[in-house]
């Protein structure tokens, strides 16, 4: 239902030369049925489900920011034009 591909922590991923499931750095995305796609078989298939997956991918989604963002951690700079160009993501 959700169209943002993502792994099962909640990273969105895209294709990178030969690997499909090239992490974007930063970006993560949960919850099925409102953005995000695990590709978990079945996990959105009914709109019933919805709470379940928020709370099994929102879980796994927290839990990888705790693994990879410590509090006080810098944001990286952004040029001014960030995010001008249209990039799709090839799937």
């Amino acid at each position: 239902m959700g169209d943002i591909p993502t792994n099962y922590h909640g990273q969105v991923v895209h294709i990178q030369g030969y690997d499909p499931d090239a992490i974007v750095p930063g970006l993560m995305a949960a919850g099925e049925a409102a953005c995000a796609c695990a590709s978990v078989h079945g996990a959105n298939r009914l709109g019933t489900n919805s709470l379940l997956d928020i709370v099994v991918f929102g879980r796994a989604c927290a839990n990888r920011v705790a693994e990879i963002q410590k509090p006080g951690d810098k944001q990286k700079h952004l040029e001014s034009d960030a995010g001008r160009e249209d990039h799709h993501m090839a799937r």
